[in-house]
């Protein structure tokens, strides 16, 4: 009896060494826990994620769930659908739309769509390679030259940070300025000025930050109600516009007009190139922001692969992968009819929409086919539909935000802590935070016109510079180190596709900082600072981590304590992770 219990202590303790030297393994780096293999190539460090279930490939790279798996496939792509939100969106883009003709508006949204479509289906891959909120800034550790990686990362995240804040800043000042143009069609002398269009603002983000403070199940609820509110929206404008302009005897534009229409309002540009520059941003910028379900990925529910399916038609592959491009894909359509519909009912006369004195341009559209009472209906509906948008985007930003203090990429190590902190499984301080970075940046509006563009611009320019930087390293210096996940369209589409949405990217990077005139035209008032502000705060990140933030991020920083990854991951997931990383050291 005795040699057998000293043979079966032997057997145990064996058991544990083994064990610990597996864990030894798989935990390079223990100072920062991270959860990494180590490559013989280059000593570059790459994080391996095995499981197709993505609670378990979170795990896997280094992070315990925190916050609830509440958003289904659905609700994912109703966060992405909402903050595109289609027609108000394209009445915040309205004048520019149609100030390089009707052709600008149709065309351009179609080549624009196309284009965002690439960028969409290769971030939906890297997503599901890191389903965390970190994916953007985590693959760009994960791929970038081991010396600068935690400069490179920390600039991308910054950056993709400030964009999103950005993006709930033209949201919701868009917002503002329809609920304005709803008081100036009944009060025409009323005048809008910077600071009641800031006093709304600030309004409105404290209104919508408190409900992204509520439960995970009342914002999933808030997200499918968004949804409907602009499907509805629609397909009222779809309905209504075109059955009033007939009654009211007016006539439609043709299809010459619709699809051939150029116009040169407000520039001393060429013809070609102002249409160039204009086309492809209303599109832009309203199919933007939806690498929001890449940072709501945490709160995703996964589910077993369909077999047979083929993955684009699959949900289950990856619930973010699936709401990006499926979120895409409908407000390309959509908003290409929509701006069909617009072109044909607009009047023969498209310098008197461009020329409107009211705030934005499409309130001229409905006044001329509708009336004073449908356009105000339409307007409060859009202004309805554009807080919810705002509140959907503001959500996204904070899980950024707190992604971010989680890898101590905040500023100072006590701000990092605090906004890192979770509260009842919602990340509440960093909802606080993003809100109070939307409410600062919000105040370029006091520059005017031009700095109020240029925020518009930042939302698509530092989205943009974020997100071209982990792709554009995948298909170059990190091209052999790709593991793909569930949503993958295989060797040769894949790379093929990213290419392409490097060159869109980079080409729409250079538009939307070019100025709508040149030469003597060219003033303080129409400059367009988008290429100051938009790298300047890339060039701002960087100095700051060289200065100080070097002390604090060093790249992912896992939540998990050795012992705590070891019971997650078991000894059948480490197993799993040394057998693919023997896989990947053979090829």
């Amino acid at each position: 009896m005795p040699s057998d219990s000293s043979s079966s202590k032997s057997a145990e303790l064996e058991k544990n060494n083994l064990t610990q030297s597996r864990t030894n393994v798989i935990v390079s780096d223990v100072s920062q826990q991270l959860r990494t293999v180590m490559s013989k190539k280059g000593d570059r460090r790459i994080q391996i994620v095995t499981s197709d279930n993505q609670q378990l490939a979170l795990e896997e790279l280094g992070y315990k769930q925190e916050l609830l798996r509440t958003y289904t496939w659905y609700e994912m792509f109703g966060v992405c659908f909402s903050i595109m939100g289609l027609m108000p969106s394209i009445g915040s883009t309205s004048y520019q739309a149609f100030s390089s003709g009707a052709s600008s508006a149709t065309w351009g949204w179609l080549a624009g769509s196309v284009g965002i479509l690439t960028i969409g289906i290769a971030l939906a891959e890297i997503g599901s390679s890191f389903p965390t909120a970190s994916a953007i800034y985590l693959a760009t550790w994960n791929w970038s030259p081991p010396k600068y990686r935690n400069l490179i990362s920390y600039a991308v995240g910054f950056t993709d940070t400030v964009s999103l804040s950005a993006s709930v800043c033209s949201i919701t000042s868009g917002c503002a300025s329809q609920i304005y143009s709803c008081v100036q069609l009944y009060n025409p002398d009323f005048v809008v000025t910077n600071g009641n269009t800031y006093g709304l603002y600030a309004a409105l983000i404290i209104f919508v930050a408190v409900f992204g403070c509520m439960s995970s199940s009342i914002n999933a609820k808030i997200q499918n109600l968004s949804s409907i509110t602009n499907i509805f929206l629609l397909l009222l404008v779809f309905v209504a516009l075109p059955a009033a302009t007939h009654r009211n005897g007016i006539p439609f534009n043709d299809a010459k007009f619709i699809f051939t229409n150029v116009e040169k309002a407000g520039t001393n540009w060429p013809s070609g190139w102002y249409w160039l520059i204009n086309s492809f941003q209303p599109a832009v910028w309203t199919i933007g922001a939806f690498d929001a379900a890449i940072h709501m990925q945490e709160e995703s529910i996964p589910k077993e692969r369909i077999k047979g399916r083929p993955i684009l038609l699959d949900p289950a592959a990856s619930p973010a992968s699936f709401g990006i491009i499926s979120s895409i894909i409908a407000c390309g359509i959509l908003g290409w009819l929509m701006m069909i519909l617009l072109c044909a009912c607009m009047g023969p006369s498209i310098l008197d929409v461009i020329n409107t004195d009211y705030d934005q341009s499409i309130t001229q559209i409905f006044m001329y086919s509708m009336g004073k009472k449908w356009t105000v209906a339409l307007m409060s509906l859009m202004a309805w539909s554009s807080l919810l948008m705002a509140q959907s985007c503001l959500l996204s930003t904070s899980r950024q935000f707190w992604a971010m203090a989680r890898d101590y990429g905040i500023p100072t190590k006590f701000g990092s802590k605090f906004f890192a902190k979770v509260w009842h499984n919602q990340p509440i301080n960093a909802m606080i935070g993003s809100s109070a970075l939307s409410l600062i940046l919000g105040l370029l509006m006091f520059g005017g016109d031009a700095c109020s563009a240029a925020l518009f611009s930042l939302s698509i320019c530092g989205m943009y510079m974020a997100i071209i930087v982990p792709i554009f390293l995948r298909i170059t210096y990190a091209r052999k180190d790709f593991s793909p996940g569930t949503f993958y369209l295989g060797k040769f589409w894949s790379p093929f596709i990213s290419w392409c949405a490097v060159v869109f990217m980079a080409w729409m990077i250079f538009i939307v900082c070019v100025p709508l005139t040149y030469g003597d035209q060219l003033d303080k008032t129409t400059m367009n600072y988008t290429v100051v502000i938009g790298p300047g705060f890339t060039l701002l990140a960087m100095i700051h981590y060289q200065l100080y933030q070097h002390k604090y991020y060093k790249g992912p920083h896992s939540n998990l304590s050795d012992e705590e990854y070891l019971e997650l991951m078991g000894e059948e997931g480490i197993d799993r992770i040394v057998s693919n990383h023997e896989e990947y050291e053979k090829k």
